[in-house]
Parts: C-alpha cells; structure tokens; sequence
C-alpha cells in the first residue's frame, strides 16, 4: 500500500475517532474545567449545561506537591452554569505545579436537601373536586424491600382533564410516548410523565397523563396552577388518575436499587376549606389556586410582573 494512501487513512481514523470522542464529551451535562493560577494551583470548575442540578464527585487517586482534598472524594452542588467546586493548595514551597490524577461523576439532585415548608396546590384545575386514592410500592406485591418513606398520593380526574403544577419551578424531565390507556392499575413503567425541580432541589412528579397531551417541554420554567399535561384515559373511566410524588436525593445512597436513591416527602396541601392539609385516602378535597400560595416563592419584581399579567 503506498505510503500516502496509508497515511490518509490513518488521519481520516484519528479524524472520526476524535469527532466521536468530542461529540460524545460535548452532550456530557456536566463537564469540569480547571484553571491553574499563577502559583500552579489548580482550581475546579463544573459546567452544567442542563437545567437539572446535579452533585458532582471528584475521586482523586493521587496529588503531587500538594494534600489531597479531604474529604476524597470531594462532592458539591452544581446547577445550571460554572460552578467553583475546590481549589488545591500546595503544601511545600516546591516551584512546581501540583499535578494530580482524578476521575469524576454526578448524580441528580442536590447535597443536603431540605424540603421547605411551604404549601402545595390541589394538581386540578380551580373549583374541581378530586378524591384521593392511596398507592403503595411495587415491591409490596412482590414481597420486596422498599424504601421506608415511600409516599405517593393518587388524584381521581375524568377523561380530559388538565393536571396543573403545584408548586413552581423548571421542567426537567418528560415523557411523552407510552399509552396506559388500556393499563388496570398505576404499577407500570410505561406512563407519560413531567417532572419538575423546585427551588429547593425537590423533585414533583406527575405520572399517567396523555399520549400527546404534555403541555410543556424540557427547561420551560413554570408557575404553581400552570397547566402541565392531560390526564390519561381509561376504558374503565373509575380508574381515571393520576399520581404525583415529591422526592429528594438520598445522600446515604451508595448502590442498590434505584428506589433506594430517593427520600420522598409528605406535601401539605391548600383547599377550599383547610390550610397545610394532610391528604387522606378515600377523601374528596376541593382546589383553589390563592394568589398568596401562587406566588409564595417570587421576588418583588416577580411578585408584580405575574400580577401584572393575571389581572
């Protein structure tokens, strides 16, 4: 093979090969940049192009002319943007640079999330009554561990209705293809959902709406009573609903099942007749969408401009 031909191969190997490396690396959502100062320290950086806030992980095997991090591996927070996650100070009056060798992760959700205690809006639409229905873990049926707090509440609608967010924040996770039309019950995997981050890193998600009925799309930012998806249909129109969980990161999570990596929360609830109300099972609560629990969680400037337009 002469040389030239060889050579062009090569080139257009090393060519794709690092597109595809790039290309991979640049739908990363998070990536870590580090920046040295003019000392040789470094300092790391993540950058999170994704709405969704994520804790990263930096596992460092080994450090020159420096201590590593304590704790290692080192964990922080990182949403939307560039974060400062630690700077590495050097340990001895060396002129090198420390050097280091280190590997990184993340995982959705925040570090020491505490829920706020704020009020959530009945997920109907203002004036409609809903009954409530319990759910429990698949793993029930199957004689399985399940999470100790696992909490869900399942609404009772009619074909068509409109689900509604109960509290604000940005969409960071949808579903849209599966038809549960024909599903008996709400143990399956295969529902359309929307899931939303809240401003306190907890997650609500709403499950079993309509092939084709999500009225909104990844990082839109929504307010509590916007409309967020139709409620799946059923032959058996009893068994119309939908359900709604409010989750948060397990930091005591190390491996297992998925589950097991979310701590789940009891939202408390406003109605036309109770405030911070504790939903029961078998009990039918009426929704009202109040201005005060609208805009609990806006600034001033927020605060007017929402009123501004919802005259």
């Amino acid at each position: 093979m002469p040389a030239s031909k060889f050579s062009g191969l090569v080139l257009l190997f090393f060519a794709l090969t690092f597109s595809n490396v790039f290309a991979q690396y640049a739908d990363l959502p998070i990536t870590i940049e580090v920046e040295y100062n003019d000392e040789g320290e470094p300092t790391f950086y993540a950058k999170n192009k994704s709405l969704t806030p994520y804790t990263v992980n930096l596992d460092f095997s080994s450090v020159s002319n420096a201590m590593p991090p304590n704790p290692n591996p080192y964990k922080k927070t990182a949403r939307f943007g560039k974060t400062r996650l630690l700077e590495i100070k050097k340990s001895g009056l060396s002129d090198s640079y420390v050097r280091f060798s280190y590997t990184y992760s993340y995982n959705i959700g925040c570090l020491d999330t505490e829920p706020d205690d704020l009020e959530y809006l009945l997920p109907v639409a203002e004036g409609k009554a809903t009954e409530i229905f319990g759910l429990s873990h698949i793993g029930e049926l199957f004689d399985k561990e399940t999470p100790d707090d696992f909490y869900a509440l399942g609404f009772r609608a009619e074909a068509g209705d409109t689900v509604y967010a109960s509290r604000g924040g940005v969409i960071t996770d949808i579903e849209v293809d599966n038809d549960d039309s024909e599903t008996e019950n709400y143990f399956t995997s295969n529902y359309n959902y929307v899931q939303i981050v809240h401003e306190d890193c907890t997650f609500g998600s709403y499950s079993h709406l309509k092939k084709g009925g999500i009225l909104v799309q990844k990082g839109d930012e929504v307010v509590a009573g916007d409309p967020i998806g139709i409620v799946a249909s059923k032959e058996d129109e009893t068994e119309i609903g939908f359900r709604f969980t409010l989750a948060y990161k397990n930091d005591d999570y190390r491996s297992g099942s998925d589950d097991k990596y979310w701590n789940y929360a009891v939202p408390l609830f406003r109605t036309s007749v109770e405030k911070n109300a504790k939903l029961k099972p078998d009990h039918i609560y009426r929704a009202v969408h109040p201005v005060d629990i609208i805009t609990q969680e806006m600034g001033w400037f927020e605060r007017r401009r929402w009123k501004k337009r919802n005259r």
